[in-house]
Protein backbone atom coordinates (compact mmCIF):
# COMPACT_ATOMS: atom_id res chain seq x y z
CA UNK A 1 0.00 0.00 0.00
CA UNK A 2 2.83 2.50 0.45
CA UNK A 3 4.23 1.39 -2.34
CA UNK A 4 0.82 2.17 -4.57
CA UNK A 5 0.49 5.68 -2.33
CA UNK A 6 4.01 6.67 -3.38
CA UNK A 7 3.48 6.00 -6.93
CA UNK A 8 -0.28 8.03 -6.53
CA UNK A 9 1.73 10.72 -4.88
CA UNK A 10 4.13 11.13 -7.88
CA UNK A 11 1.91 10.84 -10.40
CA UNK A 12 -0.13 13.44 -8.98
CA UNK A 13 2.88 16.01 -8.61
CA UNK A 14 4.30 15.28 -12.35
CA UNK A 15 0.21 16.09 -13.06
CA UNK A 16 0.28 19.21 -11.13
CA UNK A 17 3.55 20.61 -13.01
CA UNK A 18 2.27 18.97 -15.99
CA UNK A 19 -1.01 21.59 -15.77
CA UNK A 20 1.29 24.56 -14.63
CA UNK A 21 4.01 24.38 -17.09
CA UNK A 22 1.20 23.86 -20.00
CA UNK A 23 -1.01 26.99 -18.97
CA UNK A 24 2.27 28.79 -18.49
CA UNK A 25 3.92 27.98 -21.93
CA UNK A 26 -0.29 28.32 -23.60
CA UNK A 27 -0.22 31.98 -22.04
CA UNK A 28 3.68 33.14 -22.66
CA UNK A 29 5.03 31.82 -25.67
CA UNK A 30 8.69 31.34 -26.19
CA UNK A 31 9.38 30.71 -21.79
CA UNK A 32 11.46 28.17 -21.08
CA UNK A 33 10.60 28.08 -17.80
CA UNK A 34 7.25 26.93 -18.37
CA UNK A 35 9.05 24.11 -21.15
CA UNK A 36 10.93 22.70 -18.03
CA UNK A 37 7.96 22.32 -16.00
CA UNK A 38 6.20 21.10 -18.83
CA UNK A 39 8.83 18.35 -19.66
CA UNK A 40 9.44 17.64 -15.25
CA UNK A 41 5.41 17.35 -14.78
CA UNK A 42 5.27 14.89 -18.02
CA UNK A 43 8.24 12.33 -16.78
CA UNK A 44 6.68 12.16 -13.58
CA UNK A 45 3.36 11.84 -14.30
CA UNK A 46 4.77 9.11 -16.84
CA UNK A 47 6.82 7.45 -14.10
CA UNK A 48 3.98 5.95 -12.32
CA UNK A 49 2.78 3.98 -15.82
CA UNK A 50 6.47 2.81 -16.10
CA UNK A 51 6.66 1.58 -12.32
CA UNK A 52 3.33 0.29 -12.92
CA UNK A 53 3.66 -1.57 -15.69
CA UNK A 54 7.20 -3.41 -15.23
CA UNK A 55 6.75 -5.99 -18.03
CA UNK A 56 7.76 -2.85 -20.35
CA UNK A 57 11.16 -3.28 -19.20
CA UNK A 58 13.41 -5.81 -20.50
CA UNK A 59 17.19 -6.75 -18.96
CA UNK A 60 19.20 -7.11 -21.76
CA UNK A 61 23.53 -6.96 -21.85
CA UNK A 62 23.34 -2.82 -20.81
CA UNK A 63 20.82 -3.12 -18.31
CA UNK A 64 17.41 -1.76 -18.52
CA UNK A 65 15.84 -0.83 -21.06
CA UNK A 66 12.45 0.66 -22.26
CA UNK A 67 9.81 -0.47 -24.43
CA UNK A 68 10.40 1.96 -27.20
CA UNK A 69 14.34 1.02 -27.35
CA UNK A 70 13.09 -2.66 -28.16
CA UNK A 71 10.64 -1.62 -30.57
CA UNK A 72 13.55 0.28 -32.26
CA UNK A 73 16.06 -2.77 -32.04
CA UNK A 74 13.28 -4.84 -33.53
CA UNK A 75 12.49 -2.12 -36.28
CA UNK A 76 16.24 -3.24 -37.39
CA UNK A 77 18.40 -0.83 -35.72
CA UNK A 78 19.73 -2.30 -32.60
CA UNK A 79 22.71 -0.12 -33.14
CA UNK A 80 20.61 3.04 -32.74
CA UNK A 81 18.46 2.05 -30.29
CA UNK A 82 21.62 1.59 -27.89
CA UNK A 83 22.96 5.17 -28.63
CA UNK A 84 19.32 6.26 -27.71
CA UNK A 85 19.04 4.68 -25.15
CA UNK A 86 22.57 5.14 -23.93
CA UNK A 87 21.82 8.86 -24.15
CA UNK A 88 18.09 8.99 -22.15
CA UNK A 89 17.09 10.67 -25.50
CA UNK A 90 14.24 7.12 -25.76
CA UNK A 91 12.80 8.33 -21.79
CA UNK A 92 12.71 11.45 -23.48
CA UNK A 93 10.62 10.57 -26.38
CA UNK A 94 8.64 8.10 -24.55
CA UNK A 95 7.65 11.32 -22.28
CA UNK A 96 6.98 13.51 -25.43
CA UNK A 97 4.42 10.27 -26.42
CA UNK A 98 2.57 9.88 -23.82
CA UNK A 99 1.75 14.02 -23.51
CA UNK A 100 1.21 13.82 -27.86
CA UNK A 101 -1.69 11.70 -26.98
CA UNK A 102 -3.14 12.57 -23.72
CA UNK A 103 -3.12 16.57 -24.34
CA UNK A 104 -5.64 16.26 -27.41
CA UNK A 105 -7.32 19.43 -26.66
CA UNK A 106 -6.15 21.96 -29.35
CA UNK A 107 -5.57 24.43 -26.27
CA UNK A 108 -2.40 22.20 -25.49
CA UNK A 109 -1.73 22.75 -29.33
CA UNK A 110 1.71 25.65 -27.81
CA UNK A 111 3.18 23.18 -25.42
CA UNK A 112 2.64 20.49 -27.36
CA UNK A 113 4.60 21.96 -30.22
CA UNK A 114 7.52 23.31 -27.46
CA UNK A 115 8.04 19.50 -26.86
CA UNK A 116 8.00 18.53 -30.32
CA UNK A 117 10.86 21.36 -30.47
CA UNK A 118 12.56 20.01 -27.95
CA UNK A 119 12.59 16.28 -29.17
CA UNK A 120 13.92 17.08 -32.47
CA UNK A 121 16.45 19.52 -31.02
CA UNK A 122 17.58 16.86 -28.57
CA UNK A 123 18.25 14.47 -31.42
CA UNK A 124 19.65 16.54 -33.56
CA UNK A 125 22.10 17.48 -30.90
CA UNK A 126 23.16 13.38 -30.20
CA UNK A 127 23.51 12.99 -34.05
CA UNK A 128 25.84 15.41 -34.12
CA UNK A 129 28.15 13.74 -31.03
CA UNK A 130 27.20 9.98 -31.99
CA UNK A 131 27.61 8.22 -34.94
CA UNK A 132 24.64 6.72 -36.08
CA UNK A 133 24.08 3.96 -39.26
CA UNK A 134 22.09 5.86 -42.35
CA UNK A 135 20.68 2.38 -43.24
CA UNK A 136 19.06 1.93 -40.08
CA UNK A 137 17.76 5.39 -38.90
CA UNK A 138 16.59 5.42 -42.51
CA UNK A 139 14.72 2.24 -41.77
CA UNK A 140 13.19 3.55 -38.46
CA UNK A 141 11.81 6.61 -40.41
CA UNK A 142 10.53 4.75 -43.20
CA UNK A 143 8.63 1.95 -40.55
CA UNK A 144 8.19 3.51 -37.46
CA UNK A 145 5.41 5.61 -35.83
CA UNK A 146 4.38 9.12 -36.56
CA UNK A 147 6.47 9.88 -33.44
CA UNK A 148 9.20 7.71 -34.71
CA UNK A 149 9.43 9.40 -38.10
CA UNK A 150 10.04 12.64 -36.62
CA UNK A 151 12.34 11.74 -34.05
CA UNK A 152 14.74 10.43 -37.41
CA UNK A 153 14.07 13.65 -39.21
CA UNK A 154 15.99 15.12 -36.14
CA UNK A 155 18.76 13.05 -36.24
CA UNK A 156 19.29 13.78 -39.81
CA UNK A 157 19.04 17.36 -38.74
CA UNK A 158 22.21 16.50 -36.66
CA UNK A 159 23.88 14.57 -39.30
CA UNK A 160 22.76 15.28 -43.02
CA UNK A 161 24.64 11.91 -43.72
CA UNK A 162 21.64 9.91 -42.31
CA UNK A 163 19.72 11.51 -44.58
CA UNK A 164 18.41 10.42 -48.57
CA UNK A 165 16.65 12.34 -51.15
CA UNK A 166 13.41 9.69 -50.67
CA UNK A 167 13.06 10.34 -46.67
CA UNK A 168 12.99 14.15 -47.47
CA UNK A 169 10.24 13.57 -50.19
CA UNK A 170 8.25 10.98 -48.36
CA UNK A 171 8.27 13.22 -45.04
CA UNK A 172 6.89 16.19 -46.84
CA UNK A 173 4.53 14.36 -49.37
CA UNK A 174 3.63 11.48 -47.38
CA UNK A 175 3.70 13.02 -43.52
CA UNK A 176 1.98 11.00 -41.00
CA UNK A 177 1.39 15.08 -39.29
CA UNK A 178 1.76 18.33 -39.29
CA UNK A 179 5.27 18.65 -37.76
CA UNK A 180 6.80 15.57 -39.61
CA UNK A 181 5.96 18.03 -42.30
CA UNK A 182 7.31 20.86 -40.91
CA UNK A 183 10.42 18.94 -39.89
CA UNK A 184 10.88 17.38 -43.76
CA UNK A 185 10.57 20.66 -45.58
CA UNK A 186 13.15 22.28 -42.60
CA UNK A 187 15.92 18.95 -43.71
CA UNK A 188 15.09 19.96 -47.06
CA UNK A 189 16.63 23.07 -46.35
CA UNK A 190 19.64 21.93 -45.08
CA UNK A 191 20.55 19.23 -47.05
CA UNK A 192 19.49 20.56 -50.48
CA UNK A 193 23.03 21.03 -52.12
CA UNK A 194 23.53 17.41 -51.34
CA UNK A 195 20.48 16.17 -53.34
CA UNK A 196 20.37 15.66 -56.84
CA UNK A 197 18.66 17.46 -59.64
CA UNK A 198 15.55 15.23 -60.11
CA UNK A 199 15.16 14.85 -56.45
CA UNK A 200 15.20 19.12 -55.69
CA UNK A 201 12.64 19.16 -58.93
CA UNK A 202 10.55 16.30 -56.93
CA UNK A 203 10.74 18.06 -53.45
CA UNK A 204 9.12 21.45 -55.36
CA UNK A 205 6.78 19.32 -57.40
CA UNK A 206 5.63 18.14 -53.96
CA UNK A 207 4.94 21.72 -51.67
CA UNK A 208 3.51 22.82 -55.20
CA UNK A 209 -0.22 23.47 -54.10
CA UNK A 210 -0.31 21.21 -51.12
CA UNK A 211 -3.03 21.31 -49.58
CA UNK A 212 -1.96 20.86 -46.35
CA UNK A 213 0.50 24.12 -46.54
CA UNK A 214 -1.72 27.22 -46.12
CA UNK A 215 -0.60 31.01 -46.17
CA UNK A 216 -0.13 31.85 -42.60
CA UNK A 217 1.43 28.46 -41.42
CA UNK A 218 4.46 27.77 -39.96
CA UNK A 219 5.19 25.65 -43.24
CA UNK A 220 4.70 28.57 -45.84
CA UNK A 221 8.40 30.52 -45.18
CA UNK A 222 9.82 27.06 -45.66
CA UNK A 223 8.05 26.15 -48.75
CA UNK A 224 8.48 29.93 -50.09
CA UNK A 225 12.55 29.67 -49.42
CA UNK A 226 12.42 25.99 -51.11
CA UNK A 227 10.66 26.97 -53.99
CA UNK A 228 13.49 29.75 -54.37
CA UNK A 229 16.22 27.80 -55.02
CA UNK A 230 17.53 27.00 -57.82
CA UNK A 231 16.81 23.01 -58.85
CA UNK A 232 20.16 22.66 -60.91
Amino acid sequence: MAKQATVLLIGAIGFGLLVVGVVKTVSASGDAGAVVLVVAGALLLVSPLIVGRVERLSVSASGLELQLSREISELGAPKTARVLDRTELAKFAESYAFIHEELRNPTYRNAKVHLQDLLVERAAAISRREKLNAAEVRALFKNGSPMMRVLTLGLMQGDPSLADGATILSAIADSRSANEQFQGLKLALICWHNLTKAERHAIQSAVTDNPYIQPGTDRQPLVDELLARPAS
